[in-house]
């Protein structure tokens, strides 16, 4: 005889709770994503129209949000304050200058980032680069400058995994191996919790609770 489930009042209950829980973690995860990339555009676009008016040396931004085990992490800072220079890197000098910092940032952010040893935190680099923008003067400009002014942001995106969730921990973010970092604007998002502080020149340790 075949057996058929008999759904009753309190396991289709059950099983709505469940569905609707699902989603709300899918819509939760989404929510979470959706904040990091509108801090980050917020964040490039408060920078881009300083950027205008007077190019900020030394200020970077820095966002890091978690979803339970899995992370991501989002830093663009004016090109002086990691590279010492802003204009392309076009001579055998300045491209060896810029793959050097790109490997110095890549293999210092797990110190600059710092996590609790016991989450085992590993962070998996996406992008690092250095992003030029020739700005043209104004033709009535020309009898007082003849050149172009070069602006640029060194950008970098990481993903993080961790054995265990990160909140209740702690982690430090200490930007030492750059001196030139004087300003460091950070926005941290770990599921339901968010902090925004600001990193300068000595570290800064953040409970995360």
């Amino acid at each position: 005889m075949d057996k058929k489930t008999i759904q009753t009042p309190e396991l289709s209950a059950t099983l709505l709770h469940n569905k609707n829980k699902k989603g709300s973690r899918m819509k939760k995860s989404l929510v979470l994503w959706l904040v990091l990339a509108s801090t980050v555009v917020y964040a490039g676009k408060k920078k881009e129209h300083r950027h205008h008016e007077a190019h900020v040396h030394g200020g970077a931004t820095l966002s890091v949000a978690f979803d339970q085990l899995k992370g991501k992490v989002e830093f663009k800072a004016a090109s002086e304050g990691v590279l010492g220079f802003e204009h392309e890197a076009k001579s055998e000098k300045d491209k060896k200058k810029l793959s050097d910092t790109i490997a110095k940032f890549e293999a210092s952010i797990s110190s600059m980032i710092k996590f609790d040893d016991s989450a085992g935190c590993v962070f998996s680099k996406e992008k690092i680069e250095m992003l030029t923008e020739k700005e043209n003067h104004d033709e009535k400009e020309k009898d007082r400058e003849e050149h172009k002014g070069e602006h640029s942001d060194f950008v970098a995106s990481f993903a993080i995994d961790c054995k265990k969730e990160i909140k209740g921990t702690k982690v430090t973010f200490d930007f030492a191996p750059f001196k030139g970092l004087k300003d460091i604007d950070v926005t941290l998002l770990v599921d339901d919790l968010q902090k925004s502080i600001e990193v300068k020149r000595k570290p800064v340790t953040i409970d995360l609770k």
